[in-house]
């Protein structure tokens, strides 16, 4: 399970896991606050002494003999959330009383009750928004706990005012008797019974006095941790101007890259046009060349046909006369053309031109072209 995403967690009854109000709330020995569900499943795979990480802050403890579920619960959130329900509830335009709804004796006597009759009082202790009739028999019952009873027609009670009108929580061990002790030793809170039983020896306070250092020692502290809070908000500032100075950085180098590759693609284009223009002149010249060695070989074949027909025809329809006037000129022809070597009696030039192209670099030699950037990574502040 991976941790949960960092946000402001205005609401400290709210799960950072499941983002909704804690349920039966743990508390890890790094002070963060889940549903027992939420971190069960965080560490479905861990058993008693794995170490677990926190969710929000990675920091890793180990689980209890017994598993995740003795982690121990946060008192303190689990009054915030009682106190943040009471208040939703109190909030609301009618109130009405929780107690003489169900009374069966009062249906009977025909009297108002329940959602028909409207709250007065809240006890506090009891969590029980009463009518005035109920808010009597309340009084007379004796209760033990002082039981400090709320009026609601003054000004809204806040989640703030509830908890502070909730009773001390009650020892584990002895539920009649109020925690009164801290136990330096143990480092626990203790009522009087459990100090007697098994605290006399140790270092012990009275368990106000202990809050009020602790509390005295916690806002020195938490002037330090504001101030550590500026160093992280003004380092998030510094980075958020590091950023905007990366993207300009980025989008110049961006830009250079872009007017390089057009320079480039323009000189390329360029020579390209130039290579192709000498390949064009050349099939051009040779072509013209091959013509002219054609035409006269063309020329060669007319005068040597005419030749051949002459005396064909001189042969067929000439005389013996004919023929030896002419005897001494056909043959001294007849060797000329029978000497005739095309490859080296032609009047005029016979080239050739042969074309290959060779690029002049590969593709490693295109970054050492082109170039290439320079990305420098450093480390300003090293994570554990």
């Amino acid at each position: 399970m991976a941790s949960v995403p960092v946000k402001h967690l205005e609401d400290i009854t709210e799960c950072s896991v499941c983002l909704e109000s804690c349920k039966d709330p743990r508390v890890l020995p790094c002070v963060h606050t889940f549903c027992l569900q939420c971190i069960e499943k965080h560490g479905k795979d861990k058993n008693s002494g794995d170490n677990i990480s926190c969710p929000l802050c990675r920091v890793k403890s180990a689980i209890p003999e017994g598993g995740i579920c003795e982690f121990p619960k946060n008192v303190f959130i689990v009054k915030a959330t009682e106190a943040k329900g009471l208040a939703r509830d109190l909030d609301r335009e009618d109130i009405f009383c929780d107690v003489c709804s169900n009374n069966a004796e009062m249906q009977k006597r025909g009297k108002k009750v329940g959602r028909e009759k409207k709250a007065e009082v809240l006890c506090v202790e009891c969590k029980k928004k009463m009518c005035k009739d109920c808010c009597w028999y309340h009084k007379q019952f004796g209760l033990q706990g002082s039981h400090e009873l709320t009026e609601l027609d003054k000004t809204p009670l806040t989640t703030a005012d509830l908890i502070v009108k909730f009773p001390e929580t009650p020892c584990d061990k002895h539920k009649e008797e109020r925690l009164k002790c801290y136990c330096f030793d143990c480092k626990t809170v203790v009522c009087m019974m459990c100090y007697v039983e098994g605290h006399t020896s140790h270092k012990c306070s009275d368990v106000k006095k202990f809050a009020g250092d602790l509390v005295t020692n916690l806002t020195t502290d938490a002037t330090g941790i504001e101030a550590k809070i500026g160093d992280c908000e003004s380092m998030i500032t510094k980075i958020d101007e590091e950023d905007c100075v990366l993207i300009d950085d980025v989008e110049n180098a961006k830009k250079k890259v872009d007017e390089a590759a057009e320079k480039m693609k323009q000189l390329i284009d360029q020579q390209r046009k130039e290579v192709l223009d000498k390949l064009d002149a050349a099939k051009y010249r040779q072509l013209k060349a091959n013509e002219n060695v054609k035409e006269e070989l063309k020329r060669q074949i007319v005068i040597m046909k005419g030749f051949v027909h002459y005396v064909e025809e001189l042969k067929e329809k000439g005389s013996a006369c004919d023929i030896a006037k002419t005897a001494e000129g056909l043959r001294a022809k007849a060797e000329e053309f029978l000497k005739f070597n095309v490859e080296v009696d032609l009047p005029v030039d016979y080239t050739f031109t042969k074309v290959n192209f060779d690029a002049a670099f590969s593709e490693n030699d295109v970054g050492r072209i082109f170039g290439d950037v320079d990305i420098t990574v450093g480390v300003k502040v090293k994570g554990k």
